[in-house]
């Protein structure tokens, strides 16, 4: 009996909290229209152009027929990196010297590189390749093998695309857990009334929040980068300085946010449904763990809305394509608009709030 008591009471606080009654029956709500939309409905449609870089002389007079549509043809390797870093193409096909030639010999070999967006497409298409060749009348074709590479000519690692979703994950996870034990703790401790109290700035207090928070997401991040090299192989393509910067401005670009959401509740409880209700539908939509283009249309919408896929993006195409900045300078634009608006506002509105 007097374990119903203890029971009842907690459950009369929850129906008290009007926000964290609300939000919690929201989150299911949330969980199950999106496990309901994030899914293609039509099976393994793929869509998009196949890029082709051919050493091979006779292969490249048998493209010039192909549906320009579905075939872009470039004259280097570095040209067909670049489209998959620009989207331009669904997956990146090299074909070697004497392709055809081997082709009728049963010794006939291409390398697929997916994009790092969508690898799921570029192994369905490598699957496909054999087919196409076929039926463009290339002698031997069913026999053609097909290597999945990354870049640098290694074979392909799943993980090479999970690896940066997974680090911007981890970061802004971090910091919206940080978040709400740090300001709602201290709010519910009184240690926050007393800091408010003293001279120094608001603007320092919030700088300060910010600074500790990215600081903790980017080491978890870096934690789960070098895991991923010692124990699946995982490789950087490009700058490991550019990878760290992005994980900083990921970091960064949701904490304004999350301070002023923190800052808006009194508990930290309910501090920490809400971030929940926020992060958790991000960590599907934003291209984690499924790419935006299987998504159905009014849901990749819905992504580009969470700085975390950006970040994720920007990430994949330094780590896994080795591109600079003139190839991830939207994603970084909107990453530095996320992270100036929402910190200025969470600077201007941090005292009302707290004092509320």
């Amino acid at each position: 009996m007097k374990a119903l008591m203890i029971a009842w009471k907690d459950l009369k606080f929850l129906l008290r909290s009007r926000t964290m009654l609300a939000f919690s029956i929201a989150m299911p709500i949330i969980s199950m229209l999106m496990m309901g939309y994030i899914f293609p409905q039509n099976g393994g449609e793929i869509k998009g152009k196949i890029g082709f870089y051919s050493q091979d002389l006779l292969f490249n007079v048998m493209t010039k027929s192909a549906p320009a549509t579905m075939i872009v043809v470039y004259k280097s390797k570095d040209e067909l990196v670049n489209a998959l870093a620009k989207d331009e193409i669904s997956v990146g096909a090299v074909i070697p010297k004497n392709f055809t030639t081997n082709a009728a010999l049963d010794k006939a070999a291409v390398s697929v590189i997916p994009n790092p967006s969508n690898p799921q497409a570029g192994i369905m298409i490598a699957q496909m390749i054999p087919a196409m060749m076929e039926k463009a009348r290339q002698p031997s074709s069913k026999n053609i093998k097909v290597n999945l590479i990354n870049v640098d000519g290694s074979a392909f690692n799943y993980y090479d695309f999970m690896a940066p979703g997974i680090m911007a994950m981890i970061a802004i996870m971090s910091v919206s857990n940080g978040l709400a034990a740090s300001i709602t703790r201290e709010r519910e401790l009184g240690t926050m009334d007393g800091l408010m109290v003293t001279p120094i700035n608001r603007g320092n207090i919030v700088v300060g929040k910010i600074l500790a928070q990215t600081a903790r997401g980017v080491v978890q991040a870096l934690i789960v980068l070098g895991v991923s090299i010692l124990l699946f192989g995982v490789t950087i393509e490009g700058s490991i300085w550019t990878t760290l910067l992005l994980l900083i401005l990921g970091t960064f670009s949701f904490i304004g946010i999350g301070i002023i959401i923190t800052s808006s509740v009194k508990e930290q409880e309910t501090a920490q449904v809400i971030m929940t209700t926020i992060t958790f539908p991000m960590l599907f939509f934003s291209g984690v763990f499924f790419p935006i283009e299987q998504m159905p249309k009014f849901i990749q919408y819905v992504a580009y809305v969470f700085p975390l896929t950006y970040a994720a993006d920007a990430l994949r195409k330094v780590m896994t394509l080795g591109v600079g900045f003139s190839y991830i300078k939207l994603d970084v634009v909107v990453l530095l608009a996320f992270a100036l608006v929402s910190s200025v506002a969470a600077t201007l509105s941090f005292q009302k709030l707290i004092q509320d």
